[in-house]
C-alpha cells in the first residue's frame, strides 16, 4: 500500500510540474543516477551486518528509481527565461555471490530512460563486477578488484569525478592502502558523458551527430596513510588523461597529468577539516602540428562542523582555487588548470573549475528534528553563500551549457577587476514517504560590474527557480 501511495503520489507530482513544459533553452548539468552503493567506497571500512549477510550467503535485489525536475532560469539578457524540464527513470539489479569462505563477487547493472529538453536516450549507467578477496596477501589485508562501467574519481573528486569503462584495483592494509585503474571514455553516451575539457568537446556535447563522448584514456595511482598521526589521513595520487582524437581545423587536442595530495581528519570535537592541492601539466595541440605546453595549480580547504544536539546543524566553509594566467611569447601558460571531468561551481550561476577563486558558507538544520513526527524529522532547510573571483586579469570563464546567448552579454573583455559576483541559495529538502523526496532551490545571482568587477553594466541579476521529486523502490 506504502509503494501504491508513493507511485501515485510521484506521478501526480510529476503531472503537475512537467504539464505543458516548453522545451529548454539549455540542459541543467548532468545529475548522475547511479545506485548510492556505487559510489567510490573504501574496501578496509568496516561493512555493516547487512552486508556482511551478503558476503556470506549471497543475496540479490533489484529496484527501480525514478527523478524529476523542473527549472527555470530569469535574466535580463536571455531573450526569454530558460527552461528546463527533466525525466529520468532507472532499473537497478544488484547480486553478491559468495566465493569460498570470506571472498564475494559483487554484480550490479543499471539501465536508464532520459528525457532532457527534448532529447530521449536510453543509457546503460552501470556494469559492475566487483570482487572481495579478504586476506589475500596477509591476514589484514583486503584486495578489492573492479571490471566494467563504473565511477572513477580522484581523492578530492574536483579533477575527475566521471563514469567510465575500466578496471580497477585496490589493495588495503590497516595502515595503508593502495589503488591503481584505468578507464576510457570514448563508449559513453555524448549526453551522459561529463567529461568536456576543450572547446570541441564542449561543441561536441550539443551535435545529435556525436553518439559518444570523448575519445579518452584516464589512468590513475593512490597511496593513502589512515590516520597517520593525530587521527589524521594522508592520500597522494596521481592521474593522466589520453586524447585519442587528432586535431584538426577548429579543434585542440590535449593530454595532461596530475598530481594530487590531500589531508583530511577531525580537529577536535565535531569540526573536521579536508585540504587538497594540486598540480597539472599538458600539452595542447591546434591544426595537426601547433602545440603549446600549459601548467597550473588547484587548491581546495573545507572545514564542517557537525552540532547533532541542535537540530541536527551543520556548518560548512569551503575555499577552492583554480589557476589561470595569460599565454607566454612562447605560447605556454605560467599557471593555467582544467580538470579532466567538467567540473562545476554554484547553482544559479556555474562556473568551470579554471581561472576561479570562490568561497563558500553553507549551513544546514533540521529546523523539526525534535518533532514526534518522523516525516517531519526528515524536513531539511540549506542556506549557502558563495562569492566568485577571477584568479588573472582575463575573462570570466562562463559555462555555454547555462549560457544561453551566443556572445556570453555583459563579460568583461578587458576586466579591471576581478569580482565575478555573489549568490544566496536557499534549499528545502522535504520526504513526506521512506521512498518518496521533494526538493526545492531558489538562488540569486548579483553580478561583479564596475571597476572592480568582471562584468559590464549590461549584467543583470539572474534567479533560478528548481523543483525535484525522486522516488527509489
Amino acid at each position: 500500500m506504502i509503494r501504491r501511495r508513493t507511485l501515485l503520489a510521484f506521478f501526480t507530482l510529476t503531472f503537475i510540474v512537467l504539464l505543458g513544459a516548453p522545451a529548454a533553452a539549455q540542459d541543467e548539468p548532468d545529475a548522475e543516477a547511479l545506485p548510492a552503493e556505487d559510489a567510490i567506497e573504501d574496501p578496509a571500512d568496516e561493512p555493516d551486518p547487512d552486508e556482511l549477510e551478503d558476503r556470506r550467503h549471497g543475496r540479490g535485489d533489484w529496484g527501480v528509481t525514478l527523478d524529476a525536475l523542473r527549472s527555470v532560469r530569469a535574466a535580463e539578457h536571455q531573450a526569454s527565461d530558460a527552461t528546463t524540464s527533466a525525466l529520468s527513470t532507472a532499473l537497478w539489479v544488484r547480486r553478491v555471490s559468495p566465493v569460498g569462505e570470506l571472498s564475494t563477487i559483487d554484480t550490479a547493472v543499471q539501465g536508464s530512460y532520459n528525457w532532457s529538453s527534448g532529447q530521449v536516450y536510453l543509457n546503460l549507467d552501470l556494469v559492475r563486477l566487483r570482487g572481495f578477496y579478504p586476506e589475500l596477501f596477509g591476514d589484514s589485508s583486503v584486495v578489492e578488484a573492479t571490471a566494467g562501467r563504473f565511477r572513477f574519481q580522484d581523492p578530492s573528486s574536483l579533477l575527475l569525478n566521471s563514469t567510465l569503462d575500466g578496471v580497477s584495483t585496490r589493495l588495503a592494509y590497516p595502515s595503508v592502502r593502495l589503488r591503481f585503474g584505468a578507464g576510457y571514455s570514448g563508449l559513453i553516451l555524448n549526453p551522459a558523458s561529463n567529461i568536456r575539457m576543450t572547446g570541441a568537446d564542449l561543441i561536441d556535447q550539443d551535435d545529435d551527430d556525436e553518439d559518444f563522448g570523448p575519445r579518452r584514456a584516464v589512468g590513475l595511482a593512490e597511496i593513502s596513510f589512515p590516520e597517520l598521526f593525530a587521527r589524521q589521513t594522508v592520500v597522494l595520487g596521481a592521474l593522466g588523461q589520453f586524447d585519442f582524437r587528432d586535431a584538426d581545423d577548429d579543434e585542440e587536442t590535449v593530454n595532461s597529468g596530475y598530481a594530487v595530495a590531500g589531508i583530511r581528519g577531525p580537529l577536535f570535537g565535531n569540526l573536521y577539516h579536508d585540504i587538497y592541492a594540486a598540480g597539472t601539466m599538458g600539452s595542447v595541440e591546434i591544426d595537426d602540428g601547433e602545440d603549446y605546453d600549459y601548467m597550473g595549480y588547484l587548491g581546495s580547504a573545507r572545514l564542517r562542523l557537525f552540532l547533532p544536539n541542535f537540530f541536527a546543524s551543520r556548518f560548512s566553509l569551503r575555499g577552492v582555487y583554480a589557476s589561470s594566467g595569460e599565454a607566454d611569447d612562447d605560447g605556454t601558460f605560467d599557471d593555467r588548470f582544467f580538470p579532466i571531468t567538467r567540473t562545476r561551481l554554484g547553482t544559479a550561476i556555474q562556473l568551470p573549475l579554471e581561472n576561479l577563486l570562490m568561497g563558500e558558507l553553507q549551513y544546514s538544520i533540521r529546523p523539526l528534528a525534535r518533532s514526534d513526527s518522523e516525516r517531519a524529522r526528515r524536513f531539511q532547510v540549506l542556506l549557502t553563500g558563495r562569492t566568485f573571483f577571477t584568479t588573472a586579469d582575463r575573462p570570466v570563464v562562463l559555462d555555454p551549457t547555462t549560457e544561453v546567448e551566443d556572445d556570453m552579454p555583459g563579460v568583461d573583455a578587458d576586466p579591471d577587476g576581478n569580482y565575478i559576483g555573489s549568490e544566496a541559495v536557499l534549499q528545502l529538502n522535504l520526504r513526506p514517504l521512506s521512498d518518496l523526496g521533494v526538493g526545492f532551490t531558489a538562488g540569486m545571482f548579483f553580478p561583479g560590474t564596475g571597476s572592480s568587477g568582471a562584468f559590464t553594466s549590461a549584467r543583470e541579476p539572474e534567479f533560478l527557480g528548481r523543483l525535484e521529486l525522486s522516488t527509489r523502490f
